[in-house]
């Protein structure tokens, strides 16, 4: 499936489910998950479960994009264009720790670096 059939079946969702036109519920949503997702990569949650928050931020995000009316664009073709763009790119002008303290941060409970999950988790 592409993209745009996703976000045809995403479209009938929305529509069953009368969301309204508010994009920043769905992106903050999508946001969430993948806080969470990088959470439990952190904690070394299983990568199902991991992948399983990282698709459903990817659902938000494209029910973000069709709550924007963005009825004009093409979404397959937008990623293919993104995927040209990043052939070259790299993250070697990224400050990990900036990142990782921000998750760190944000993580309850506050926990080193990389652990696996405990029964209390």
């Amino acid at each position: 499936m592409s993209l745009e059939d996703y976000r045809r079946q995403i479209r009938k969702i929305i529509k069953a489910n009368s969301w309204k036109k508010t994009p920043n519920v769905t992106l903050l949503e999508s946001i969430k998950k993948i806080i969470e997702a990088t959470d439990k990569w952190r904690r070394m949650y299983p990568n199902e479960v991991i992948v399983r928050n990282i698709v459903e931020s990817i659902f938000y995000l494209i029910a973000t994009t069709e709550l924007l009316d963005g009825q004009d664009f093409n979404l397959d073709q937008i990623m293919s264009s993104i995927i040209g763009e990043k052939k070259y790119y790299d993250f070697t002008d990224k400050p990990d720790d900036i990142v990782w303290s921000f998750i760190a941060y944000e993580s309850k409970p506050h926990i080193p670096y990389r652990r696996r999950p405990t029964a209390s988790q």
